[in-house]
């Protein structure tokens, strides 16, 4: 049983840290939901000054802030509004991505320009996923709720493994494998 655990000593080592991240992130979400909200509510709001300046190419838009369980709402043509709630801002994925990348061993040289690289890549694919979100609202608000549970889901999940493979298989020096027995 003891070589088992020193065979997969390095992946233990990843589970355990990233088990400690997830317990710290649900503390200071607990402890300081505050603060986490605020966060949000930065992120929500530039996100979707930005979206809203990219749809004003096509569409009369309206935006609006703080209003009811929205922290951010778009409206096209003075007709439906998408509302940006706190699960939309993408800061759990941000950690989770940049916590990622953090415990995993691998090359700092190469973490310095990837975890922002990734970072922004997050929060363009996001800013694109509201700004579709509300083209869609407007146009076929019968597929919004399908598309927001469903299609930009599995897209920004699948951008987000698609980096962390990138960071596993290119750009990380070590590979979590077992250790040699020679």
């Amino acid at each position: 049983m003891r070589e088992f655990f020193v065979k997969y000593a390095s992946i233990f080592k990843f589970i355990g840290l990233a088990l400690l991240l997830l317990i710290a992130w649900a503390l200071i979400s607990a402890f300081f939901p505050e603060w986490i909200y605020d966060m949000h509510y930065q992120l929500i709001r530039q996100q979707t000054i930005v979206s809203g300046w990219l749809l004003s190419a096509f569409y009369d838009v309206d935006m609006y802030f703080l209003q009811g369980n929205c922290l951010g709402a778009i409206r096209l043509e003075h007709m439906r509004s998408v509302c940006v709630g706190t699960g939309c801002s993408g800061l759990e994925l941000f950690f989770i991505f940049a916590a990622f990348i953090l415990i995993y061993q691998g090359n700092r040289r190469h973490m310095w320009w990837f975890l922002p690289a990734g970072l922004l890549a997050i929060l363009v694919l996001n800013i694109i996923r509201i700004t579709l979100l509300a083209v869609i609202n407007h146009h076929y608000p019968q597929y919004l709720d399908f598309n927001h549970k469903y299609t930009f889901v599995l897209i920004v999940y699948g951008a987000i493994f698609a980096l962390w493979l990138i960071w596993v298989n290119r750009l990380s020096i070590s590979k979590m494998q077992p250790e040699n027995d020679e």
